[in-house]
């Protein structure tokens, strides 16, 4: 409904619109109060939030309910009744579910897909779509999943219409091969992936390639008693030396853009003439608003090295490129914006108490479901994760390779102690092993998990601890996002296992503010200077000690001032 055939400029005007509309008193009442829900939920009034998709959906997609005290089911229920109020309004399209197998030529193709779930519900929003706007399945084109794009964008509030979108050209074609009834015309994939910014490494220059390849060797081999001069003293890791190797492929990108010929790149001495070091530097620090970038700065560190242990520049060569580098303006030593207000998020009782007992509550209902026959071994397995990182703090990369027989032990048999042991050579650091002892609450649930939920999966109870519904190694990258997706939902809040250890060593170290050195042993630091970055966080400590040791001050004053007026007032008596 659009009142005289404009649509409402903000949420007011759907405000107005739906007092004018003929509903009954209850379900007005409901459209009104998830307008008004929502806005509150995003912080502005109705009139201050523009009622256009493109506008809402972004907005949307960043409300965390659970912030809110809002569970699961009930923000269902307001998006719901929002969505029916914007489609009161005319701010956005009815989606007509179902209305594919009301179509005479889509329900004989729904149909046929309707006991394969992915294929249904996956080309479900597209087939209603095409109903609805009288396109016939023999006429579904490439054209057609791009108005179908455009719809969803601007028509709708769909989340994530490129996800969707996505899907069908693929289903479609599986569809397509499976069913006999389907239209043979295939459809074109799709993908949304920006295309590359910078050179790839293979479009650099040969020799380019042999030369960084050659350095990039040297220091990942590097011998103790090589007699050169000034040589690395150690082997750089594996993720180091991927992270110099594009650096190096960065700057020679860099330098390409700004004009040279990728010929002229012919190997790690082109990178580091002045001027050209220069030009990669300046991009690096443009690009960052000219702020401090640790980026630029660990580039930089990587051209450097290149010139003193392979190029064979001399010390005064190598002291320029350092000169140059030193104008970028220093990284502070402290804690990411991001991972200050994620802290800041936390100091409430209320979110660190749902954080503190999400795993308990997660693993509560598995079980019950598990007792049901369900598996939902993915709750598991964050259940798992999240007890894990609150008591010891593991690198992402250690939490997700765990494995019981590689890195527990039970020195006093199954019912005794649990000791986690990861060795030096699976740290970031590699010098020391990890060694810690797991708190019984917690061997007593990892236990539980390794009986119940590793059998169901056809996984070795005794292999990895995170696993694919087919008993394989699931990615870092999978279990991450499953952790982080599951902390929004339940807490509301965006908090990535990397964080944990940000949380683990600020909580410590807020009850214990000199106790660095066990806060460094417990986050595997190899040097005490690297956990001093929690050290900037020390100014509210700090404070409320002074304020404890001033209201002693007063507190002995005022015994000081008592006594004296007593003295004064016997000797007068």
């Amino acid at each position: 409904m659009i009142v005289n055939n404009v649509a409402p400029k903000d949420l007011a005007g759907v405000l107005a619109i739906l007092d004018r509309t003929e509903l009954g008193v209850t379900r007005r009442r409901d459209l009104f109060s998830a307008v008004k829900r929502i806005s509150e939920m995003l912080g502005n009034a109705p009139v201050s939030l523009e009622a256009d998709p493109l506008a809402l959906r972004e907005k949307l997609r960043m409300i965390r309910p659970a912030a809110f005290g809002v569970s699961a089911k009930t923000w269902s229920t307001l998006r719901s009744a929002f969505s029916a109020a914007l489609q009161l309004a005319g701010v956005i399209d009815n989606t007509v579910r179902g209305g594919a197998l009301r179509h005479p030529l889509w329900a004989p193709l729904m149909q046929s897909v309707a006991k394969d779930k992915r294929l249904s519900n996956g080309l479900a929003a597209f087939a209603n779509w095409c109903a609805m706007s009288e396109i016939d399945p023999e006429n579904v084109t490439d054209e057609s999943v791009q108005k179908f794009l455009v719809w969803l964008e601007t028509r709708t509030l769909h989340l994530k219409p490129r996800d969707i979108v996505c899907r069908v050209p693929r289903l479609w074609n599986e569809a397509r091969d499976k069913v006999p009834l389907w239209p043979k015309p295939a459809l074109t994939r799709l993908s949304f992936r920006p295309s590359r910014k910078r050179l790839a490494w293979d479009d650099l220059s040969q020799s380019f390639r042999r030369d960084a390849e050659a350095y990039l060797s040297m220091r990942a081999n590097s011998d103790l008693f090589d007699e050169v001069p000034n040589g690395p003293r150690r082997p750089l890791a594996d993720k180091t030396l991927d992270q110099q190797r594009e650096h190096l492929r960065l700057a020679a990108s860099v330098l390409v853009e700004s004009g040279f010929d990728a010929a002229e790149i012919a190997s790690l001495a082109d990178l580091i003439q002045p001027e050209r070091f220069k030009t990669v530097l300046r991009h690096y620090h443009k690009r960052a608003n000219d702020k401090p970038n640790a980026f630029a700065v660990c580039l930089a560190k990587t051209l450097i090295q290149a010139a003193q242990y392979h190029v064979g520049s001399t010390a005064d060569q190598v002291g320029e490129l350092k000169r140059l580098a030193s104008k970028l303006p220093p990284v502070p030593f402290d804690l990411t914006p991001k991972n200050k207000r994620l802290l800041r998020q936390l100091e409430s009782e209320h979110l660190r108490a749902r954080l503190l007992f999400l795993g308990d509550e997660l693993l509560a209902e598995v079980a019950k479901a598990v007792e049901a026959g369900a598996l939902p071994f993915v709750e598991a397995q964050v259940a798992i994760a999240l007890d894990i990182q609150l008591a010891v703090p593991l690198r992402p990369q250690n939490l997700c390779s765990l494995s019981w027989k590689q890195h527990f032990k039970e020195p006093n048999g199954p019912k005794g102690r649990l000791l986690l042991h990861i060795p030096a050579e699976e740290t970031k650091a590699g010098r020391q092993d990890l060694t810690v002892e797991i708190p019984d609450e917690v061997a007593l649930r990892l236990r539980w998990y390794r009986r119940h939920i590793l059998p169901r999966l056809n996984a070795d109870p005794n292999g990895f601890l995170f696993v694919s519904k087919k008993g394989r190694l699931k990615s870092q990258k999978t279990i991450s996002q499953q952790i982080t997706e599951t902390i929004a939902e339940r807490v509301g809040i965006h908090m990535t296992p990397h964080q944990f250890r940000h949380f683990g060593a600020a909580a410590y170290l807020e009850e214990n503010p000199e106790d660095f050195e066990t806060a460094r042993a417990m986050l595997g630091h190899a040097w005490s200077k690297t956990t001093l970055i929690y050290a900037g966080s020390s100014s509210r400590r700090a404070s409320r000690a002074y304020g404890k040791f001033l209201f002693e001050q007063r507190d002995k004053l005022k015994l000081s001032r008592a006594n004296r007026k007593r003295k004064k007032a016997a000797q007068h008596g």
